[in-house]
Parts: C-alpha cells; structure tokens; sequence
C-alpha cells in the first residue's frame, strides 16, 4: 500500500527550501492550496521532501492535504481517529490554557461531553428567540445609511455582529462597555493566528507579551461576566443556558470550562458571519439581475419590513443566494487533524502523527459536483442536494459549527433587511483581495455604494485576485 511519500506534490522552494512553501502557505493559503488541488488531484503532499508541522505543531509527518469528499467523509467522519488540537501559543500561561480550552480543541469523551452541554442553547427553538434582537440590531447599525454613501461593507458589520453575539451570548445590549468586550476577544483570536505571535520570546512589547496579557484581560472579563450572570433571573441567553444545564449524570460546565466555551463561541459566531455578508453583497454588486430578483422575491414577501421566520419557505431565492456565497467564499475555507492511531486515507497509508490539511475552499469548487464551480449561479441549488461532506461551509460530522443554524440566520435576517433598503455597487477604484487566517476575509475591506432599491448598477470594476476566485464581468 501506497505510503505518505509516494503521494504527488510540489517541489520545495529554490534556495529557500520546504520553509519557502510554508511561508507560501501562511501568507495565501487559498493561493497555495487551489493550484495544487488542481494538478494532483483528491490527495498531495504539501511539499516534497522534509516533513513537519505547518498548522499542528505536535505533528511528526506530512501535512497531507485533502480535496475530496472521499477525504472530507473519512476524516470528519473518524473522529477518534483524526483528531484536532489547541491553537499554538504560550502553553505555560494558566489564561491562555483556559482561554483556548474550548469545544473547537477537544476531542472524544471531553468533546462528546461539552457539546452535550452546550447543544441546549443552539436549539432551534433558542435561536428563534435571537431572531428579534437580530431584527433590531440592524435596523440600528444602518438606520443613517442613505442612498449614494459608500460604506465598507466589512468593517461596518463588525459592530453588528459584535452586538449579535452579545446579546445572544450574554443578554448584552450594546454599549460601548459591551462592544469593547467584543474587540477585546477579537484582539485575542487575532493575535492567536498572528505568525509573530508564535515566536516564543515573553519580552515587554513583543508579540507573544501582548497575548499573554490581553488573555489574562479577557479572563478576568469573562468571569466578572459569569459572576454577574449567577446574580440574575434566569434568562434565554447562551451563557444562562450553559449555567443552568446539567447533564445525565448532574454535571456541568465550571467557571473555567465556560471561559474556553465562550470565547470561542464568540469569536465563530461573529467573525463568519461578519465576512459572510461582506462576500454576499458583493456577489451581489456584481450580478445586479440576480441582484434586483433577490430584491423582487423579498419586497413581494416581506413588504419592507424584517424577515419572518414564518416566511422562510417562502424566500427560495434567498436560500439560493445564501447557499451560493457560502460556496464560494466558504467563512473557513480550511481545517486541520492529526492522526492518533495508524490508518488509511483514500488508501494511503498514514503513520500516527501526521498532519492532515483539508480545504473545503478546494471541495467546493470540484466540477464533478459543481459545473462551472467559479460562477455564482444560485439557480444551480434548485436541484442539487449535495450531502454533508461534499457541501460543507461550516464542517460535517460530530465536529460541524455547533452555531451553524444561528449564523445562516443572522446572515439572512441582514441581507433581508439590507437588500431591501438598497442597491449595491463596488466603489470605483476598489481592490478587493483575499486574506485568510482563519476566515476568509476581503483583505482591504469591502466598500459597497448605496444605490436605491433596483437602480442600475456598474459591474466590472473589480480589481484584485478575487478573481481567481470567482468568474466577474470583465
């Protein structure tokens, strides 16, 4: 059988060697990953020759990275077999390890068990109770948006889906207290990601100082938030749910276990959706029939006001679009396991230790499963019914986005809004391109013209490698 060296893949970097790829695949990973998916096919290694860690620093072989639902089934579907593990960091720091001791980093029992916990308050029932603070949170952040301003569709949804989070996840209303908390987790995931942040010098200034004591800020926040929250009625935000949660067995999450959960929570279920809508609207300004029938089908339905949870089925349109985007510009466009015990994949074999690199970027873009997969066409999900593991823009299997339903939510109750109210059109000059940690974002921001509902809009001014990304008007 086939082992991890046979596999196709490219050559290192002249002079530079292996590094070189990595540095490559730090500053573009979408730019490094989708050639090679390209010209190798559904398994590659990352670079020929030494192997070593890239994203998991305990791995000993590879990465290994997988382009097919074949390799998407096998490895989110084993999950005691590929496991994932805690982002790289200052290990010695009591904060950090809390702080990044979330679900997104635990496997088996301990995963099992927490997302056991947690579940309660991603009930469907529970995310229909956020659906008017979504409402009203909009309504709020645009309310002095008027036709002909061009706003950046990037940074200004980030107070909103700051205020979102807060409200769904602390019962929060937005102050500048409250948002400030919401930047300060970010700061965090920020530096978590940081390259420079990684260097393991705990010097005053450095890097690697800032996230030690912005981790040590965000804990003490946390808990006075916990502290608070035991102080009042029972309430139907995420954190009140946690606290009152008991398991088969009477267990619960403590004070430490829920500063991983929370801030992790915050952090996915804000980020993606912030970079979510960004891409959609662009999509949008780019395809204005698409544009203005989105339009039609919402007016037509909802009349100007908010979106209904009622009148979901009745918006396929919006499904369509929505589906589409996320496609696309998939909010987590990679992923990454290590091996615990030897096996296969796609009938290589795999050595405990090996990194395994997957990119649902890459998946969605097969044209097997998806023809002409760089178009935007939302018509194409009038039929398709692809299955978990070859349409997965938040994972598939035991570890798939526990606040998946919350986000498409969120995301459609904004644009239902926003699509209303105006037209979309890039704003000349615009360069739109890709920066990816662990969202895919527009790297200089998104700024959109406001048009009134069903003006004519320009297309074809984009510049930048979104273009490798997506087919455009020329």
């Amino acid at each position: 059988m086939p082992s991890l060296s046979d596999l196709p893949g490219p050559a290192p970097m002249p002079v530079v060697g292996w590094w070189g790829n990595v540095v490559r695949f730090f500053g573009d990973p979408i730019g490094y990953m989708a050639p090679l998916a390209a010209e190798y096919g559904p398994l590659v290694r990352f670079a020929r020759g030494r192997e070593g860690p890239v994203l998991i620093r305990e791995a000993t072989y590879g990465p290994v990275l997988g382009f097919s639902p074949a390799c998407a089934q096998t490895v989110w579907g084993q999950s005691g077999t590929y496991h994932i593990t805690r982002v790289p960091g200052p290990r010695y720091d009591p904060s950090f390890q809390r702080i990044t001791a979330g679900l997104f980093s635990m496997n088996d029992d301990r995963h099992r068990k927490h997302r056991r916990l947690i579940q309660p308050a991603f009930h469907k029932t529970r995310i229909e109770g956020y659906h008017g603070a979504m409402v009203s949170l909009t309504r709020r952040a645009v309310e002095g948006w008027r036709a002909g301003q061009v706003h950046d569709l990037s940074g200004e949804m980030t107070p909103l889906t700051l205020s979102v989070a807060n409200k769904a996840l602390f019962g929060l209303d937005p102050t500048p207290g409250v948002l400030s908390l919401g930047e300060g987790i970010q700061g965090v995931a920020e530096l978590l990601i940081t390259p420079a942040a990684l260097v393991p010098v705990d010097l005053p200034y450095t890097p690697r100082r800032r996230l030690i004591e912005r981790c040590a800020q965000m804990e003490k926040d946390l808990r006075a938030i916990i502290a608070h929250k035991r102080t009042e009625p029972p309430g139907d935000d995420v954190l009140a749910t946690l606290l009152a949660t008991r398991d088969e067995d009477g267990g619960f999450l403590t004070d430490d276990e829920l500063i991983g959960q929370l801030f992790v929570l915050f952090f996915a279920g804000h980020d993606t959706t912030r970079s979510a809508i960004a891409w959609t609207l662009f999509l949008l300004s780019q395809h204005p029939q698409t544009q203005n029938d989105l339009q039609g089908e919402l007016t037509s339905v909802l009349g100007g006001d908010a979106l209904r949870l009622e009148d979901l089925p009745r918006l396929p349109l919006l499904d369509r679009v929505v589906k589409e985007s996320l496609r696309l510009f998939t909010p987590a466009p990679f992923t990454a396991r290590i091996t615990v015990v030897p096996t296969t994949l796609e009938g290589v074999d795999l050595q405990v230790g090996t990194e395994v690199i997957l990119s649902p970027y890459c998946l969605h873009r097969l044209p097997d499963l998806y023809p002409e997969p760089q178009r935007f066409r939302p018509s194409r999900w009038e039929k398709l019914d692809p299955t978990p593991f070859e349409y997965a823009p938040f994972g598939a299997g035991a570890r798939m986005c526990i606040g998946a339903g919350f986000a498409t939510m969120e995301l459609k109750v904004v644009l239902s809004l926003l699509v209303q109210r105006f037209s979309f059109e890039l704003a000349p000059g615009a360069v739109i391109d890709r920066k990816t940690t662990i969202v895919l974002s527009p790297k200089h921001g998104m700024p959109l013209r406001l048009r009134p509902p069903g003006a004519a809009v320009q297309t074809g001014m984009v510049r930048g490698n979104v273009r490798e990304m997506v087919d455009l008007p020329s």
